[in-house]
């Protein structure tokens, strides 16, 4: 027996398979028995696999029934397929299974486990991104934004807008100061692995110059100031979220009023008010990056600001119920009316970005009851402005409008509502992902 282990043994003494002539004094016989005894603890490992896969698709299809559906997810802060309406049209025309395909995906039990996992292992994999959102130095994830083939059409299209309606306010005597906000990718660039660059953004950046300068647009460029507070190490947006934090806001607001003419108050003057210490924002829930910690989101206070009313223009009622929280109705609609800029309701939600002005709406005003005599400030806006609007309300009365969701004719609302200076406020990624700025042309002829 030990020589025929020793025949069926290569140099390295691991097993050698080769064939073994029949007339090798029975080695033949032995090397068959060996075979048949591996071939069972093979069909073993066979069948144990076979009853882990049919274990876990029977397993999760049972709890996939049992589990009641959810209609909405707070950690991706979205809205989930629930399950559709089978119709003889909807199944011809794919719509159904398109349809269920969605349900499945957004229904399957411990989802959120599982797409912990699945970012996990693209990181483990070196990708360095997941679902289009990049891994970046210091906690930080930055969501990927190539350029468009669109974007200059866009860009275009809303920068020739708003330059035709300031030259036709600007006549009418009313000054006003077009902002551009960074994306998080142009500012915090640096925070990004190496094989990524600044191209994608310089390109872009170049691009708005270029328009606007051809244009006879002035744009005020508030990328550039946050990059460098940025590459200094000072953290100006949130690590999870798309947006900049309050002191990146403070830098906007400062630059802002340099470009419209005004002396900005000193960091030093606001009072900073931690409002949470358990943040996760849009670029976090897109991740799936479960281990990331959360951001500390901050108000930026000063002495008077409880004096501020906010009204937003909301006839639906979702703000029925908040505190601080009343509706009233006049010749304009419905209005939320606040005692405060600040919702802090959503401080207990996901969505606490929206704790700035209430989230996104069409029409908001903020005045001060104070009693002074002061300016009225139109914004046209995205949300990079909401968290900008309670240190521009230190100067200004605010009419705050969404070009999106609000749509008249604006240069006879500023006449109607007796605006001062109009401000736009605008993220770079805005400009260039619709051309909603074309409203701006209504009642211009």
């Amino acid at each position: 027996m030990k020589e025929r282990k020793k025949k069926l043994q290569g140099a390295s003494g691991t097993p050698d398979f080769r064939p073994i002539p029949m007339d090798a004094d029975g080695e033949a016989d032995f090397y068959l028995e060996k075979q048949l005894k591996l071939k069972n603890v093979e069909r073993v490992s066979d069948i144990l696999l076979l009853v882990l896969t049919l274990g876990f698709i029977y397993v999760f299809a049972v709890l996939f029934w049992i589990i009641p559906d959810a209609d909405f997810s707070p950690e991706e802060n979205r809205s989930l397929q629930t399950a559709p309406t089978l119709s003889v049209e909807s199944f011809f025309s794919g719509e159904f299974s398109n349809a269920f395909a969605d349900y499945m995906a957004d229904q399957f039990p411990c989802r959120n486990f599982f797409v912990g996992l699945k970012a996990g292992s693209e990181l483990a994999q070196l990708k360095m991104e997941n679902n289009g959102i990049i891994t970046g130095s210091d906690g930080y994830l930055v969501a990927r934004n190539d350029y468009p083939d669109n974007e200059g059409s866009y860009l275009e299209k809303n920068l020739s807008a708003a330059a035709r309606f300031i030259q036709a306010a600007e006549k009418e005597g009313i000054p006003c100061v077009f902002a551009a906000a960074g994306r998080k990718q142009d500012v915090c660039d640096s925070r990004l692995p190496g094989i990524y660059g600044s191209g994608m953004s310089d390109r872009l950046w170049e691009n708005i110059g270029e328009t606007s300068g051809r244009l006879g647009l002035d744009i005020c460029n508030l990328r550039d100031s946050l990059r460098r507070d940025d590459e200094s190490g000072s953290q100006v947006y949130y690590k999870n979220d798309h947006h900049w934090n309050a002191y990146g806001a403070y830098l906007g607001y400062a630059e802002t009023l340099r470009a419209m003419g005004e002396t900005p108050y000193e960091r030093d003057s606001f009072e900073v008010e931690i409002a949470s210490v358990d943040f996760f924002g849009t670029t976090w829930s897109s991740s799936g990056v479960k281990w990331a910690k959360p951001d500390t989101l901050e108000y930026y206070r000063w002495e008077g600001d409880d004096s501020l009313t906010m009204r937003i223009l909301e006839p639906s009622g979702v703000f029925e119920g908040y505190e601080g929280c009343n509706y009233e109705t006049d010749s304009d609609g419905t209005w939320a009316v606040f005692d405060s800029v600040y919702v802090r309701r959503f401080l207990g939600e996901k969505d606490k970005y929206a704790s700035f002005l209430g989230g996104n709406y069409g029409y908001t005003e903020i005045r001060s009851d104070s009693g002074e005599n002061r300016e009225t400030l139109l914004v046209l806006k995205d949300s990079f402005a909401h968290s900008v609007a309670p240190m521009l309300a230190r100067h200004y009365d605010l009419i705050l409008v969404d070009l999106r969701y609000y749509r008249q004719p604006i240069l006879k609302f500023c006449r109607e509502k007796g605006v001062n200076r109009v401000l736009f406020m605008y993220n770079a990624e805005t400009l260039t992902e619709s051309a909603y700025l074309n409203v701006l042309n209504a009642g211009l002829s």
